[in-house]
């Protein structure tokens, strides 16, 4: 998909900088992959936060 848009030039060129990728488009896709990535991250933990795990050690020896 084609996208014509106006991006944070320094932002674009520090992104470039600390990743060492040279392609924008693969910068923005990347950025997108991790952005959603972090958006599973978040809703995993808060999932796994309602989650009451009530273990005792010498139960788990058996």
């Amino acid at each position: 998909m084609k996208i014509t848009t106006h991006i944070d030039e320094e932002l674009l060129k520090r992104a470039k900088r600390k990743t060492g990728i040279i392609s924008q488009r693969e910068i923005l896709e990347t950025g997108l992959r991790n952005l959603l990535a972090d958006v599973q991250r978040k809703s995993f933990v808060k999932d796994f936060d309602k989650f009451r795990l009530d273990l005792w050690l010498k139960e788990s020896r058996g």
